[in-house]
Formats: structure tokens, sequence, C-alpha cells
């Protein structure tokens, strides 16, 4: 009966969020959002498409938005589980992409190296939450090293990966659980490791004609 209840909560507690932010969202109607997949938005533009998905993809991920910046675009046919997209300038994921739980795509630094604005992050941040606010309501943002992150098509991407700003992940490459990838993987390659190295080339005839 309990589980029963909470399964009903955590439906009806979904349902209010989609309600909040489906405005910021294009999605085709054969496209699934599951139970696990939140969206934040911190200071969002009205109006603006922060997130557009194409057809029979399912997302169970949560996607962060941590300024006004950034836009996120995902393919068809794409499914990404239990993971968290930080995004403030552009990550695209193509299509037929596999992505499993634990992963983090992050496409900028969070922080400057300057360990001055590091501490000028840490004060901001008390200030807002001190002030009720988001604690990174008023972060500068401009001193923060940012590059988008695209995905091609035919990617398959193990659990608990991590890929860092500004990497390319060629067509049809699979990165093994637990890599991280901080540069640019090739078609039809594999992938694994901290930092990720090339294990093997994917044979011809497995390839996309």
């Amino acid at each position: 009966m309990v589980g029963r209840l909470l399964k009903l909560l955590k439906e009806i507690q979904f349902k209010s969020h989609i309600k909040k932010v489906k405005r910021f969202i294009t999605i085709e109607n054969s496209s699934h959002l599951l139970n696990g997949f939140k969206l934040i938005l911190n200071k969002p533009i009205t109006g603006k498409n922060y997130l557009l998905i194409g057809t029979n993809t399912m997302l169970n991920c949560i996607i962060t938005f941590e300024s006004s910046a950034g836009e996120v675009i995902i393919g068809n046919n794409t499914f990404i589980g239990v993971s968290n997209i930080i995004c403030r300038s552009k990550i695209e994921i193509g299509d037929n992409v596999f992505m499993a739980w634990g992963g983090y795509l992050y496409d900028h630094d969070s922080h400057s190296i300057n360990y001055i604005e590091r501490q000028n992050d840490i004060q901001q941040q008390l200030s807002d939450y001190n002030n009720g606010v988001n604690f990174i309501e008023n972060k500068n943002w401009e001193v923060v090293n940012t590059k988008p992150i695209k995905i091609n098509s035919n990617v398959w991407i193990g659990m608990n990966c991590t890929i860092l700003k500004g990497v390319t992940i060629g067509e049809g490459a699979i990165i093994a659980a637990g890599s991280v990838l901080t540069k640019d993987v090739p078609a039809w390659t594999i992938y694994g490791g901290n930092p990720a190295r090339l294990l093997k080339e994917i044979p011809l005839e497995l390839r996309r004609k």
C-alpha cells in the first residue's frame, strides 16, 4: 500500500514539474519523458526553447541550464538513462544514441582557473543563499570557459561516463563504462579509460554503409 502511494505521489510530482517547464521544450508527440526526467532552469528567458527533442526518443535524465544561456538538441530514436546533462553553451546528441545511467555531460568548467574568481564565486553563492535565491543566481559566467559538446548518431555510451566541454564523439563510436572524455573520439572506434584512449576500431562490416 505504501509503495503504491509513493509511486502515485512521484507521478503527481512529475506531471506538475512537466507542466511548469513544458513551455521551454519542443518535443515530438512520439517521444517520451520518463518519470526520472527533470529540467532545471536558472533565470530562463521567456519564449526560448532550451530543449529540442526529435521523434521516438526516451529521456530519463536531468538536464540543467545553470544560466539563461544554452541549448540542448536531441535527435530521433535516442535513449538517455538516469544521467545528468549540464549545459551553458550547446550540447547536441544525434539519432540512435544509447546513453546508460550514471553519466555526466558538462559543457563548461564551472569555475575559473583563477583562484581569486573562485573566491568571488564562493562569496556570491553565500550572498545569494542568504538572500533566499538560487545560490548561483548571480554567478559571473564571463570568467568560465565553455565549449559545445557534440555526440553524433549511432553512438553507444556506457554507464558512469563523463564527457567534458568541447568533446565531439564521432558516428558509431562506443564509450566503455566509467570513461572520462576530454578529447574528441573518432567515428567507429571504441574508447575507454580515464582519460579515455583508443581500445580498438570497429570492423568495417559493422559500420553504417
